[in-house]
């Protein structure tokens, strides 16, 4: 994504002034959007799998399905960004869950750019892009009454969303799966003896119920999109109008949604485009709309592959590229991103090619169940983590029982599409690690990866900068000097999680950057609880006095999670950070608090007291130290 100076309306009014034929062209095609939240590509029919799903079964085999799809994220919101602009949520800085992000000026919303050229956009109805109120995505009509029947011209065309939330994760919570289940003919209700129970899971009672509920879900979905597709066939509009059908992301089920997996990132996309437009509709190549095919997409191409269809230009703002149409291009390889979910820590990148999936963690000391709270609803959760507890996981269990994982990974997706097998150590795969590795890098120096700055130092410099965007391009003569700030960042985040010297990192804690004496603390930090280093407290410490509240606030945790003599002081400081006016910073000193356990209990009584701004994912955690406290309060003599 270049540097850009104009304001979003500038590109509409260009668009508009490029459009073939102008706003009267000939004929366009009408575009409908069939959204389904939280479902990956294998649970389908149409793909092979379990689901009972005749009437996207039907679509997919009249147009093209993809099988090497992608979402940008494995959660909604930052995938949703990254739908409605075209742009990745890391250049953005709208990947961390329910943040509110500002878009620099020039980036505008798809709806608002096929506006431009004299389209109707609908959405019905969901929205959850992660931005500040500020941001319009430019819909004519956004609510759950949007149709295409309420645009003024019936000659009009129309670009029209449905967002289906039959299959979101809440499905399963508490007695909705048996509601849905019930609502379905018997025979379209999946046998939880006959579901096969993948190897990541153990083959228990409630894992094969709760995975016979997702199928059930799915069926249902599967109604959802045909009395979408009858409205249209009985307006007439079939044969005019280009259906496309996508997942936002994997799975809402561990391993899957939240997770950097392909059962996590590879969503259904399937493309249904009318014999009429079939010669402007073809793959890169030539190949024509039709059939399947093995093409890499990521959903942040879908933006610019609508423009492609409709005859628009794409801005050359846009991060994603067409997969069909006159500029259709192939990827080699398809990113996915992943940082805080809710409250729960998290900070890990992969890079996907036609064989290889190549995964960073970022914070190699993260348990492998660093899941939200909100997960916890899903039965699924709550059976890994009794089993876990029983010792009882199966060896394909791994990722769950993980107390810390490898800084890097590296899967034979092809061979092992559940990613059981790491071969990050293994010398014939040696070169394909370090090809990803390097690949991996350049994307995150080229398009400035925000996600290297700690949260509250994003916002905050987001605010003076004006947008999260333009912290890492400032333009004119900054921009150098902003980029060698972002590789002196990126150096230190990269080598946190790595194995240097710990006096290596440790030179770093005194660094004129903030942000790079952030990711310092966390590399010492972490060396010294890997190697067993008894120093961790006295070289910290001196950052409880650090200038930025941000550096003294990490380092609080650390220090405070050390059990050392410095808890009083450790404590001190996280208690100046729940009381700070910056609301992120209060925030991230609450999530402190909170996985402190017991060592924080000190602070349960103002941490509650905290004002989170309405920040639900705050809120969970501040109604667990609630009951911690009343728990605390029965207990005292």
């Amino acid at each position: 994504m270049r540097t850009m100076t104009m304001p979003a309306w500038f590109w509409s009014l260009a668009m508009v002034a490029a459009w073939p034929g102008g706003l009267v062209a000939a004929e366009r095609p009408n575009i409908l959007w069939i959204s389904a939240e939280d479902l990956s590509a294998g649970t389908l029919g149409c793909y092979g799998g379990p689901a009972r799903t005749p009437r996207l079964d039907a679509l997919a085999a009249g147009g093209l399905r993809f099988d090497a799809a992608f979402s940008a994220a494995p959660v909604c919101a930052p995938s949703r960004s990254g739908i409605i602009t075209g742009v990745m949520p890391t250049s953005l800085g709208s990947l961390p869950m329910r943040c509110r992000a500002t878009p620099p000026p020039h980036v505008a919303g798809l709806p608002a750019l096929l506006r431009a050229g004299g389209y109707y956009c609908t959405n019905n109805s969901k929205t959850d892009y992660n931005f500040a109120k500020s941001f319009e995505a430019g819909w004519d009509e956004s609510g759950n009454k949007a149709h295409w029947r309420g645009r003024p011209d019936r000659a009009q065309p129309f670009f029209c969303v449905f967002n289906l939330g039959v299959t979101h994760e809440s499905g399963l919570f508490g007695d909705r799966p048996e509601k849905v289940r019930a609502a379905l003919p018997a025979e379209r209700r999946a046998d939880p003896a006959r579901v096969v129970v993948p190897a990541y899971y153990p083959d228990t009672p409630v894992i094969r119920q709760a995975l016979a509920h997702r199928l059930d879900l799915a069926a249902a979905l599967d109604d959802d999109v045909a009395r979408i597709l009858d409205q249209l066939s009985a307006d007439g509009l079939a044969d005019s109008t280009i259906v496309v059908f996508w997942g936002d992301h994997g799975e809402g089920i561990p391993h899957g949604k939240r997770f950097l997996t392909e059962h996590g990132l590879r969503v259904p996309l399937v493309v249904h485009v009318p014999p009429r437009f079939a010669a402007a509709a073809r793959l890169a190549g030539g190949g024509a709309a039709a059939g399947t095919t093995e093409h890499l997409v990521s959903l942040l191409d879908l933006g610019p592959t609508m423009l492609d269809l409709a005859g628009a230009p794409i801005p050359p703002w846009m991060e994603g590229r067409s997969f069909l149409g006159s500029h259709a291009s192939r990827r080699e390889s398809v990113v996915g991103v992943a940082d805080r979910m809710d409250a729960a820590p998290g900070f890990g990148r992969t890079v996907r090619d036609a064989r290889f999936r190549y995964v960073r963690n970022f914070m190699p000391w993260l348990d492998g169940d660093d899941l939200p709270d909100y997960a916890a609803g899903v039965p699924i959760t709550g059976e890994l983590r009794r089993v876990r507890a029983a010792g009882g996981l199966p060896p394909g269990g791994e990722w769950f029982a993980r107390k810390s994982r490898p800084a890097e990974e590296l899967y034979d997706v092809v061979a092992d599409p559940d990613q059981l097998r790491n071969l990050a150590a293994s010398p014939a795969h040696r070169a394909d690690l370090e090809r990803l590795r390097k690949e991996l890098l350049s994307w995150m120096r080229s398009t400035r990866d925000t996600g290297i700055l700690a949260e509250p130092l994003l916002r905050r410099e987001a605010r003076e900068a004006g947008s999260e965007w333009a912290v890492f391009h400032p333009g004119g003569d900054r921009d150098a000097a902003a980029a060698a700030r972002y590789d002196a960042i990126l150096a230190a985040a990269w080598d946190a999680a790595e194995q240097p010297p710990l006096d290596a990192l440790a030179a770093r804690l005194t660094s004129a950057d903030a942000a790079v004496r952030f990711w310092a603390v966390r590399g010492v930090a972490w060396a010294a609880r890997r190697t067993g280093d008894t120093t961790v407290a006295t070289r910290l410490e001196p950052l409880l006095a650090d200038p930025d509240p941000v550096v003294r606030v990490e380092a609080a945790r650390w220090v405070a999670s050390s059990g050392a003599a410095a808890l009083p002081a450790a404590l001190d400081c996280l208690a100046a950070g729940l009381d700070t006016p910056d609301a992120d910073l209060r925030v991230m000193a609450l999530v402190a608090v909170d996985q402190l356990g017991e060592r924080g209990r000190p602070l349960w009584k103002a941490a509650v007291e905290v004002d989170a701004q309405q920040e639900t994912y705050a809120s969970r955690t501040i109604e667990r130290l609630r009951a911690r406290l009343a728990g605390a309060a029965a207990l005292a003599p």
